[in-house]
Order: structure tokens, then C-alpha cells, then sequence
């Protein structure tokens, strides 16, 4: 992987200092016009075989992707030469998504552009570029595999890209700053921090406060902030390499919903096949300080030693399960406004255009892998 243009990363980005006070408001997605359960139905999701060649991932039973809509694990493809129409929404462009042709398609002749600019976003301070699709079944676990390119120096999304789990009727449309009920529903952001590289951005149930160093909320605690918030718990890996910008590059990412009554939750990705993150009972060690999990302890004096990360009870219902996939590009102005005074301060030139180009979006209930040739 050719090294983009950000720094090589370890702890938090610029916008999750867990030293720092959040803002009240967060900007955190408080309007996503979306009903999330409108085609959803309560049927397992546990994996049956058909389809493609016995073993190995997906992408190597389905060379070129071919074929791999109609395996029984997949829950949702599209390569986006069919037009609009895979997803609930949006089913046509809209200001901020377009479908486009030519050479820059990872394959075949088409992707998906979003493009955001400054004077958008002078003109409404949040924005979220967001096609979404609600499963035809809810499932325990979860795949999800893309390919990206960011074919520009600008600032990455306040946050990016979700996965939501709940029961049928249950929504994470608007819930910034709220503890979801274990019986109802958790979710996750995938994260782009300013230097390119990765985190997950965590609610549910048993989330940690950011007032108290322990991730408590109980005022007078050790580090009280003075304001109780819960805002998404970051988990980010040490040592990633920042992605290459202009070049095409694959995300997959797993989800597993614990057991109710136990923390066998689970949360992992793969940069271009290459395992990057994985949290789950007893991996890897770590220090939680307020909301953040800092992966090998962290140096802050209030810091503790390191131990093996807990796991995820993310669910005290079965009927809880992962519903949904936003492939949101989320921005918010002041945020963007700092992003963009960081970056120019390393002597970048920053475009005024926020671009995105997708392609080969896939979710199963298995390993994907990334699109082969063929």
C-alpha cells in the first residue's frame, strides 16, 4: 500500500482528544431522514451453503465479483452498473451523490462519486451524502467490503460510513448523545480520522461516559468534565498505515452481536485483505480512559495499566440484530474548518471539494474478501 499524504497514527484524532470537553452539540448525524425498518424481517441470518466454489472467502469463490449477489450469505451487492436501484435510498442523484462512467471505476465502467463542498456546507452546516439499505433479514453477524478512493487532499468526514443493529422497529436516526437500550438497538461508525487512518466509533448499551475518566457520569468523579455525554466510544488500532490518496483501496469490516447476558461482541476490519483492527473478549490489551479504549495503555497521568479489552455486550435481547448499512460521508462545518487549518498548517493545498468515489459493495454473513480479477 502506497502511503498517502497524512501521518502515520496512534491514539486519538483530532476531533476525539479524550482530554478534551466536547461540544454540547456535537453535530453528530441529528437528522438522518431515514426509516431504517421499512423492508426488515426477523429471520436468522446464519449462512447456508450454495453458490460460487467450496472454500475460501466469497471473492475467491466469485472471481470478479461474478455470480456473488446470489450466494445465500449475501444480503446486498452492487457494482453500480445497473444504474440506481439497490438501495432504498437514494433512487436517483441528488445534490451531493452522483453514479458516473469511465476510466476511474475500480472495475467494470461505473461508481459512485459523493461530493461535498466548502460552499455547501457554508450553506448548511451539517450534510450527510448517504445511500442506505435495510437488509431483507436481520442477522448476528456481518460483513461489509467496499472499495474507496479518495481521489483528493480535503478534509475526511466528521464521520463516515455505519452499521445498525436493533430489533424490527427500532431506529439510530437521530440519537447523538444517547445510551441505546439494550433491548432495542446498538450501532457503529467506521471513522476516517484527519491523518487517514481508521477507527471505530462505538454506541451501545454499556457504553462509557466521556465526563469521567472511568467512563462513569457521576459528578465529582476523578477528571470530571462538568457535563455528562456519551458520544460514540473510539477504538483505534496502533501503528496503521495512512491510506494512499488517488488510488483505489478495499474496507471490510465484521460485526458480531454478543450473547445476551454475556461480552462476546466482537468488531474487526481488514485494510486490502490485511487485518488492521480486532476487538472482541480478551483482545487486544488495552486502557479505557473515558470513552476511548487506548489499544497498549496510554501515557495521559490519569492512565492505567493496560489489560485485555472486555469484549462487547452490545445486546440483552436476541431479538436485537444487525439490520442496516449506511454508506454515509457525514460533514460538519466547524469541524471541517479545523480539518482543513491542520492540514494547511503541514503546507497541504486543500481542495474546496470533499469527493469520494465508491465501488463493488458487498455485506454478507461471511468473509468477503476484496474483488479478485476476472
Amino acid at each position: 500500500m502506497a502511503v498517502g499524504w497524512g501521518l502515520a497514527f496512534a491514539g486519538c484524532g483530532d476531533d476525539d482528544d479524550p482530554t478534551a470537553t466536547r461540544d454540547a452539540g456535537g453535530g453528530e448525524r441529528d437528522a438522518r431522514p431515514v426509516d431504517e425498518d421499512a423492508r426488515v424481517s426477523a429471520s436468522d441470518g446464519g449462512r447456508e451453503d450454495g453458490g460460487g466454489e467450496p472454500g475460501g472467502t466469497l471473492a475467491e469463490r466469485y472471481p470478479g465479483d461474478e455470480g456473488i449477489g446470489s450466494d445465500p450469505s449475501v444480503l446486498f451487492h452492487d457494482d453500480f452498473e445497473g444504474g440506481w436501484g439497490q438501495w432504498d435510498a437514494p433512487t436517483d442523484d441528488t445534490m451531493y451523490l452522483h453514479l458516473e462512467n469511465g476510466a476511474l471505476a475500480n472495475a467494470g465502467s461505473s461508481y459512485l462519486r459523493s461530493t461535498v463542498t466548502r460552499d455547501h456546507l457554508e450553506a448548511d452546516q451539517y450534510i450527510s451524502a448517504s445511500p442506505r439499505y435495510v437488509f431483507d433479514r436481520r442477522v448476528d453477524t456481518v460483513y461489509w467490503r467496499f472499495h474507496v478512493r479518495f481521489p483528493n487532499v480535503a478534509p475526511n468526514p466528521h464521520h463516515w460510513v455505519r452499521v445498525a443493529a436493533g430489533t424490527e422497529s427500532w431506529s439510530s436516526s437521530g440519537l447523538a448523545n444517547t445510551v441505546p437500550p439494550g433491548d432495542e438497538g446498538f450501532w457503529f461508525d467506521f471513522d476516517i480520522s484527519n491523518d487517514d487512518v481508521f477507527n471505530f466509533y462505538v454506541y451501545w448499551h454499556q457504553m462509557r461516559s466521556g465526563r469521567c475518566n472511568d467512563g462513569s457520569a457521576t459528578p465529582g468523579c476523578e477528571g470530571d468534565q462538568g457535563t455528562t455525554y456519551y458520544y460514540g466510544n473510539v477504538f483505534s488500532p496502533n501503528d496503521q498505515t495512512a491510506y494512499p490518496r488517488d488510488e483505489w483501496f478495499c474496507v471490510e469490516m465484521r460485526g458480531e452481536a454478543s450473547t445476551p447476558g454475556t461480552s462476546d461482541g466482537s468488531l474487526a476490519f481488514w485494510i486490502d485483505d490485511v487485518p488492521v483492527g480486532d476487538y472482541g473478549p480478551g483482545r487486544p490489551d488495552g486502557t479505557w480512559l473515558r470513552a476511548t479504549f487506548h489499544e497498549d495503555g496510554c501515557e495521559f497521568s490519569a492512565c492505567t495499566d493496560p489489560a485485555p479489552f472486555e469484549g462487547f455486550d452490545f445486546r440483552t435481547d436476541s431479538d436485537v440484530r444487525f439490520k442496516a448499512i449506511f454508506l454515509d460521508a457525514y460533514y460538519e462545518r466547524d469541524s471541517t474548518d479545523r480539518k482543513i487549518e491542520t492540514l494547511e498548517g503541514r503546507g497541504l493545498t486543500v481542495s474546496r471539494e470533499m469527493t469520494i468515489l465508491y465501488d463493488d459493495v458487498v455485506v454478507a454473513t461471511e468473509r468477503i474478501g476484496c474483488r479478485t480479477g476476472g
